[in-house]
């Protein structure tokens, strides 16, 4: 008889899907930092971090040697990841506002089966990262699906 009223399985909605997947991205992106350190000083620390190897990259840039075209490319990488991670963490921060969930769940309605599919991807990760260049390689796609399914929201 009781079994009757049994509580339906609790759906997660889009908000909550891109949540877990902005903060599965930003704990990736921070795992050689450590935990003890709170959540936000340590997207801080990357950020300074990446900072000063692009700062330390385009000072020595230099088109005539094949080690200043190095330091050119490392450039770009540094400047794309850096723009990359601040865009998270300024997303992630934005779906930390619990009051925001219905307007933002409204403005993703579009990209909802995107959204769905790349959190069952992170929910299954394991499956998909068994060794380091794999991972990084999983990381950076589910990065790049997360910020193209978002790019509107400002």
């Amino acid at each position: 008889m009781f079994g009757i009223f049994k509580d339906a399985e609790k759906s997660i909605d889009t908000y909550e899907q891109v949540h877990t997947i902005l903060k599965s991205l930003l704990t990736y992106e921070l795992r050689e930092l450590p935990t003890r350190y709170e959540f936000w000083y340590r997207v801080a620390i990357r950020q300074e971090e990446c900072r000063s190897l692009q700062s330390e990259h385009r000072a020595k840039i230099s088109m005539t040697s094949a080690v200043g075209r190095f330091h050119q490319k490392q450039y770009e990488a540094m400047t794309k990841k850096l723009a990359k991670l601040e865009r998270l963490a300024d997303i992630y921060k934005l779906f930390c506002l619990e009051e925001e969930r219905a307007n933002l769940n409204h403005r993703l309605s579009f990209h909802q089966e995107d959204i769905a599919a790349l959190y069952d991807h992170i929910q299954h990760k394991e499956l998909y990262t068994y060794c380091d260049s794999v991972q990084l390689q999983f990381w950076e796609a589910i990065r790049d699906d997360i910020l193209q399914a978002i790019a509107d929201l400002d």
